[in-house]
Protein backbone atom coordinates (compact mmCIF):
# COMPACT_ATOMS: atom_id res chain seq x y z
CA UNK A 1 0.00 0.00 0.00
CA UNK A 2 1.39 3.16 -1.03
CA UNK A 3 2.24 5.61 1.84
CA UNK A 4 2.27 3.24 3.99
CA UNK A 5 5.28 1.14 5.93
CA UNK A 6 3.00 -2.28 5.72
CA UNK A 7 6.04 -5.26 6.25
CA UNK A 8 6.81 -3.82 10.10
CA UNK A 9 3.57 -2.40 11.09
CA UNK A 10 1.08 -4.91 9.28
CA UNK A 11 2.13 -8.02 11.68
CA UNK A 12 1.84 -5.65 14.39
CA UNK A 13 -1.73 -3.93 13.40
CA UNK A 14 -2.69 -7.62 12.93
CA UNK A 15 -2.13 -8.79 16.03
CA UNK A 16 -3.38 -5.98 17.92
CA UNK A 17 -6.80 -6.17 15.06
CA UNK A 18 -6.61 -10.04 16.08
CA UNK A 19 -6.89 -9.51 19.26
CA UNK A 20 -9.37 -7.12 19.68
CA UNK A 21 -11.60 -8.99 17.07
CA UNK A 22 -11.62 -11.82 19.88
CA UNK A 23 -12.46 -10.09 22.95
CA UNK A 24 -15.44 -8.17 20.85
CA UNK A 25 -16.10 -11.94 19.64
CA UNK A 26 -15.83 -10.26 15.74
CA UNK A 27 -18.43 -7.48 16.31
CA UNK A 28 -17.82 -3.94 16.08
CA UNK A 29 -19.14 -2.05 18.97
CA UNK A 30 -20.59 1.61 18.03
CA UNK A 31 -18.52 4.35 20.31
CA UNK A 32 -19.64 4.40 24.05
CA UNK A 33 -21.24 7.17 25.18
CA UNK A 34 -19.52 10.28 25.63
CA UNK A 35 -16.95 9.96 23.03
CA UNK A 36 -17.65 11.61 19.80
CA UNK A 37 -17.49 10.44 16.49
CA UNK A 38 -14.98 11.46 14.10
CA UNK A 39 -16.32 11.75 10.56
CA UNK A 40 -14.38 10.35 7.66
CA UNK A 41 -15.82 12.94 4.82
CA UNK A 42 -14.29 11.37 1.17
CA UNK A 43 -12.54 13.24 -1.09
CA UNK A 44 -11.85 15.90 1.72
CA UNK A 45 -11.00 15.57 5.54
CA UNK A 46 -10.78 13.24 8.64
CA UNK A 47 -12.41 15.25 11.47
CA UNK A 48 -10.60 18.77 11.13
CA UNK A 49 -7.46 17.35 9.34
CA UNK A 50 -8.18 18.40 5.54
CA UNK A 51 -6.12 17.46 2.28
CA UNK A 52 -5.38 21.10 2.01
CA UNK A 53 -4.00 21.17 5.09
CA UNK A 54 0.36 21.50 5.64
CA UNK A 55 2.05 19.68 7.93
CA UNK A 56 2.69 22.35 9.95
CA UNK A 57 -0.96 23.12 10.33
CA UNK A 58 -1.63 19.54 11.16
CA UNK A 59 1.16 19.75 14.21
CA UNK A 60 -0.68 22.45 15.45
CA UNK A 61 -3.98 20.50 15.71
CA UNK A 62 -2.43 17.28 16.33
CA UNK A 63 0.73 17.85 18.00
CA UNK A 64 4.12 16.22 17.18
CA UNK A 65 4.15 13.12 15.27
CA UNK A 66 5.12 10.23 17.16
CA UNK A 67 6.97 8.81 14.41
CA UNK A 68 8.22 10.14 10.97
CA UNK A 69 9.12 7.92 8.00
CA UNK A 70 10.56 9.65 4.68
CA UNK A 71 10.55 7.20 1.11
CA UNK A 72 12.66 8.67 -1.43
CA UNK A 73 11.90 6.49 -3.85
CA UNK A 74 8.30 6.48 -4.06
CA UNK A 75 8.33 10.74 -2.94
CA UNK A 76 6.56 9.93 0.49
CA UNK A 77 6.98 11.53 3.35
CA UNK A 78 4.91 10.03 6.46
CA UNK A 79 3.26 11.15 9.63
CA UNK A 80 1.91 9.34 11.88
CA UNK A 81 0.14 9.83 15.68
CA UNK A 82 -0.37 6.07 16.55
CA UNK A 83 -2.20 7.10 20.18
CA UNK A 84 -4.96 9.43 17.62
CA UNK A 85 -4.51 6.57 14.95
CA UNK A 86 -3.75 9.18 12.13
CA UNK A 87 -1.34 8.36 9.15
CA UNK A 88 -0.60 10.59 6.72
CA UNK A 89 1.29 10.62 3.48
CA UNK A 90 2.69 13.74 1.79
CA UNK A 91 4.49 14.23 -1.76
CA UNK A 92 8.05 14.54 -0.30
CA UNK A 93 8.80 16.95 -2.70
CA UNK A 94 6.07 19.28 -2.60
CA UNK A 95 4.89 19.13 1.18
CA UNK A 96 1.51 18.48 -0.40
CA UNK A 97 -0.75 15.84 1.19
CA UNK A 98 -1.73 12.86 -0.76
CA UNK A 99 -3.74 10.96 2.32
CA UNK A 100 -4.93 11.33 5.31
CA UNK A 101 -5.27 8.24 6.98
CA UNK A 102 -6.90 6.43 10.15
CA UNK A 103 -6.01 3.34 11.65
CA UNK A 104 -6.00 0.73 14.24
CA UNK A 105 -9.41 -0.49 16.31
CA UNK A 106 -10.86 2.34 17.37
CA UNK A 107 -14.12 2.78 16.63
CA UNK A 108 -14.91 6.29 16.60
CA UNK A 109 -14.25 7.23 12.80
CA UNK A 110 -17.27 6.94 10.76
CA UNK A 111 -17.51 6.95 6.96
CA UNK A 112 -20.96 8.79 6.09
CA UNK A 113 -22.57 5.61 4.87
CA UNK A 114 -21.64 4.67 8.87
CA UNK A 115 -18.02 2.20 8.10
CA UNK A 116 -15.65 1.98 11.23
CA UNK A 117 -12.50 0.52 11.56
CA UNK A 118 -12.73 -2.96 13.04
CA UNK A 119 -16.02 -3.45 10.39
CA UNK A 120 -15.83 -6.08 7.79
CA UNK A 121 -14.79 -5.25 3.99
CA UNK A 122 -18.26 -6.75 2.66
CA UNK A 123 -19.90 -4.15 4.64
CA UNK A 124 -18.20 -1.24 3.03
CA UNK A 125 -18.29 -2.94 -0.63
CA UNK A 126 -22.04 -3.43 0.14
CA UNK A 127 -22.10 0.82 1.68
CA UNK A 128 -20.04 2.10 -1.58
CA UNK A 129 -20.73 -0.57 -4.57
CA UNK A 130 -18.12 -0.91 -7.36
CA UNK A 131 -19.02 2.43 -8.86
CA UNK A 132 -16.67 5.80 -7.98
CA UNK A 133 -13.78 4.27 -9.59
CA UNK A 134 -13.81 1.58 -7.83
CA UNK A 135 -10.49 -0.84 -7.83
CA UNK A 136 -9.35 -3.58 -5.52
CA UNK A 137 -5.78 -4.92 -4.79
CA UNK A 138 -5.23 -8.20 -2.59
CA UNK A 139 -1.06 -7.75 -1.58
CA UNK A 140 -1.16 -11.28 -0.44
CA UNK A 141 2.41 -11.09 0.61
CA UNK A 142 1.58 -7.78 2.71
CA UNK A 143 -1.68 -9.66 4.23
CA UNK A 144 -3.73 -6.50 2.70
CA UNK A 145 -6.65 -6.12 1.03
CA UNK A 146 -6.90 -2.66 -0.85
CA UNK A 147 -10.41 -1.25 -1.83
CA UNK A 148 -10.16 2.74 -3.33
CA UNK A 149 -12.88 4.91 -5.10
CA UNK A 150 -10.81 6.97 -6.48
CA UNK A 151 -13.81 9.25 -8.04
CA UNK A 152 -14.94 9.50 -4.39
CA UNK A 153 -11.31 9.76 -2.83
CA UNK A 154 -12.05 6.99 -0.22
CA UNK A 155 -9.67 4.18 0.45
CA UNK A 156 -10.30 1.02 2.72
CA UNK A 157 -7.18 -1.17 4.10
CA UNK A 158 -8.22 -4.82 5.33
CA UNK A 159 -6.39 -7.83 6.76
CA UNK A 160 -5.63 -10.42 4.10
CA UNK A 161 -5.44 -13.63 6.31
CA UNK A 162 -7.10 -15.97 5.72
CA UNK A 163 -8.36 -18.71 8.36
CA UNK A 164 -7.50 -16.17 10.83
CA UNK A 165 -10.53 -14.18 13.10
CA UNK A 166 -9.27 -10.75 11.64
CA UNK A 167 -9.14 -11.91 8.00
CA UNK A 168 -11.58 -9.28 6.09
CA UNK A 169 -11.44 -6.69 8.51
CA UNK A 170 -10.72 -3.12 8.24
CA UNK A 171 -7.84 -1.54 10.02
CA UNK A 172 -7.21 1.86 7.74
CA UNK A 173 -9.58 4.20 6.38
CA UNK A 174 -8.07 6.51 4.13
CA UNK A 175 -9.18 9.52 2.32
CA UNK A 176 -7.42 11.46 -0.65
CA UNK A 177 -8.21 13.97 -3.54
CA UNK A 178 -10.27 12.46 -5.84
CA UNK A 179 -8.67 10.93 -8.94
CA UNK A 180 -4.89 11.46 -7.55
CA UNK A 181 -3.79 7.91 -6.99
CA UNK A 182 -5.29 6.35 -9.90
CA UNK A 183 -2.23 6.18 -11.96
CA UNK A 184 0.26 5.44 -9.13
CA UNK A 185 0.61 1.84 -10.52
CA UNK A 186 0.62 -1.63 -8.05
CA UNK A 187 0.14 0.11 -4.43
CA UNK A 188 1.53 -3.05 -2.80
CA UNK A 189 5.02 -2.96 -0.88
CA UNK A 190 6.14 -6.27 -1.34
CA UNK A 191 6.18 -6.74 -5.16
Amino acid sequence: MRGFRLPARAVFLLVVLALATAVHGGEVEPPRSGSQDVPVVAGQRVGSITLRMRAAEMVAVLGRPERVDRYPERNILSYDWKSDGYLVSFELDSGRVRVVGVYGTLSRFVTDRGIRLMMPLDRALRAYGTGGGYARVDCRQDKITLVRYHDLGLQFAAAYDPGQPIHGRIFNMGVFRPGALRGEGNPCVTR
